[in-house]
């Protein structure tokens, strides 16, 4: 058996502002008239993130979008100009979906290619740019003002590949300036370099920052995944970060790795010949581990409202946070890692794609218990660790400030 762990201290890497002390409000995770005001104050006054433009890489080729948030659906559509456009998914005529999917729409991959968006109620046309096109019977129609009709278009900018939207027209703030810090931080991470390699999600009867809560803390680790990572997943060393960052409204922990970890024999044939999720990988790529810390993992980077980038050594994953109501979330978790050049490659992929698979359905089994016991009426406070837990505190003390402070939109 390994000598006891030496105890890690949390190293602050950033400013920590005043979030509170004690316990935190259970309200806000299950309050529908504080909800409405979430809709309102935060998801309409935020940058939110929907996709990556290398899943739309051609002229033509569409993602479709669901923004339950925002009482819409959104297409994202790359341009014949090569431009990323997004609009929402609603026909100036009658109100009909322009695209309307063949396959199962709860899929989280409604993707598609057209030249031309054609709503299949009554055929009105639009160009890749929004623009209407010639209208069937438009003799029958009182003079239609072509600069005035055509699809109502979302605000859009991208960074890193990473597609953003924003509700209003001319946001607060222009998205680099909103990311801030923290994408500063991350500039130099590779992302084009990477290519995707798993999907998984699921809808889930929990309100969205409770959600979130499961999966930007590893205080929980060694007792939920104790079975999945047991070594990785050690007190008291593995449930605290070993170093942390706020940025704003954003956050940023490094994870710490144990130094005894000793991977299973399935990892380690895969870690052999490619980057795993296993604890201790070896390479070192710019725009993360912001601190240089010893025994690091990987970083959870969190940008509020509701997107996760969580930067590894040779992979990186991203989760999207979708609020339908005050306690009913879409979770969606993309995967991705090094390009696999080689058979080997790909075997490290397909270890890294079930790791993350297992490990995450282990978090996504307490949140509709924990809502369902929130809901109770029985607690009205949480005991939450500065500490262990700074993220879930940060992300409340967020949360409640907007809805405090901002505008609704």
């Amino acid at each position: 058996m390994s000598a006891p762990l030496s105890k890690h201290e949390m190293k602050l890497g950033t400013p920590i502002p005043d979030m509170g002390e004690g316990p935190i409000s259970v309200e806000p995770y299950v309050s529908p008239e504080f909800f409405q005001q979430e809709k309102q104050k935060i998801f309409r006054n935020a940058w939110i993130e929907v996709c990556r433009d290398d899943m739309i890489p051609n002229p033509g080729d569409y993602q479709i979008c669901p923004m339950e948030v925002w009482d819409s659906e959104l297409i994202v559509v790359r341009g014949k100009d090569n431009q990323v456009r997004a609009f929402h998914n609603i026909c100036p005529h009658r109100g009909m979906k322009v695209v309307r999917l063949d396959h199962d729409e709860s899929s989280n991959f409604q993707c598609g290619h057209a030249s031309v968006l054609i709503c299949p109620f009554h055929g009105w046309g639009y160009n890749l740019d929004g623009s209407l096109r010639p209208v069937m019977g438009e003799e029958y129609f009182d003079k239609i003002d072509r600069d005035q009709v055509g699809l109502l278009p979302v605000t859009l900018d991208i960074w890193n590949g990473f597609v953003f939207v924003h509700y209003q027209k001319e946001p607060p703030q222009p998205l680099r300036e909103f990311l801030g810090a923290l994408a500063d931080d991350m500039e130099e991470y590779p992302f084009d370099s990477f290519t995707h390699i798993a999907r998984y999600s699921a809808q889930a009867k929990c309100n969205w920052k409770a959600s979130m809560d499961a999966f930007h803390e590893a205080y929980h680790a060694a007792t939920l995944h104790g079975g999945s990572i047991p070594e990785a997943a050690r007190l008291p060393e593995g449930s605290v970060p070993t170093s942390a960052r706020i940025y704003g409204p954003h956050h940023s922990l490094s994870m710490w790795a144990s130094p005894d970890f000793r991977p299973s024999p399935a990892a380690v044939a895969a870690w052999k010949y490619g980057q795993s999720f296993s604890a201790g990988g070896e390479m070192k790529l710019p725009g993360a581990n912001p601190g240089n810390d010893d025994n690091w993992w990987f970083d959870i980077n969190v940008f509020f409202p509701n997107f996760f980038c969580d930067t590894g050594p040779g992979w990186y994953f991203t989760y999207n946070f979708r609020p339908i109501s005050e306690s009913e979330t879409v979770w969606v978790m993309d995967i991705f890692q090094k390009k696999a050049e080689t058979c080997s490659q790909r075997i490290a992929q397909e270890h890294t794609k079930v790791m993350l698979r297992d490990i995450v359905y282990e978090d996504l089994s307490t949140l509709e218990q924990t809502q369902t016991m929130l809901s109770s009426g029985l607690l009205k406070t949480l005991n939450i660790s500065s500490s262990l837990e700074v993220a879930v505190r940060h992300l409340h003390a967020t949360a409640c400030e907007w809805v405090a402070e901002q505008e609704p939109a």
